[in-house]
């Protein structure tokens, strides 16, 4: 005859509901925690006139603070070093084609942090890829720093007037936009009335 009290009933589930949670916490250490999106999604330069900038370009001549006078430009910091820029090097190929018919548009890539993977320039990059969009270098990081980048790709829309109006990064990691996204927004801040 089995004669089970209530205190030993209690005493059986308890014991059953902490091999359960000793059981689920065990699982989660083992299961790996889903990658943290650092991605910023603002950018504190917002409003500002675009830092001060003198870098070599790519080919031949500087990429100076005149340079973001007269038209909307889209800067992008980037480089061939970097995953989610190589995945978006397609489409800021595609974006340059595209700006390069808007007279309100121009775009600008800051390469920047002087590393250069398995190619060990730019030429090679360029080559083996087919690519041509204008680029300045920042090998010593010094525009990136000024810029107050912290995430690469990033992209600053900086108004006809020299004036910081939008932010973003990625075109198609994370949560990214697309070419067409970066566009209007592109044309977006075109369309405001500035001081050039």
């Amino acid at each position: 005859m089995n004669t089970m009290t209530r205190r030993d009933t209690l005493t059986g589930l308890a014991a059953g509901t902490l091999a359960a949670t000793v059981a689920l916490e065990a699982e989660a250490q083992t299961t790996p925690a889903a990658p943290v999106d650092r991605r910023p999604r603002t950018y504190d330069l917002i409003g500002q006139a675009a830092p001060a900038t003198d870098l070599a370009r790519f080919g031949g001549g500087r990429l100076t603070q005149a340079d973001f006078l007269g038209k909307t430009t889209i800067v992008q910091f980037w480089g061939i070093w970097c995953p989610d820029c190589l995945a978006d090097v397609d489409d800021v190929a595609e974006l340059n084609r595209l700006i390069a018919r808007d007279r309100k548009l121009q775009f600008i890539g800051i390469h920047t942090r002087g590393r250069y993977g398995r190619w060990g320039g730019l030429a090679p990059f360029f080559a083996e890829k087919g690519y041509r969009f204008p680029v300045a270098v920042d090998d010593d990081s010094a525009a990136y720093k000024a810029w107050g980048i912290k995430w690469v790709p990033s992209f600053v829309i900086v108004g006809k007037d020299g004036i910081i109006r939008d932010y973003t990064t990625d075109l198609k990691a994370g949560s990214g936009i697309g070419v067409q996204g970066l566009l209007a927004k592109a044309k977006a801040v075109a369309k405001i009335k500035g001081r050039a």
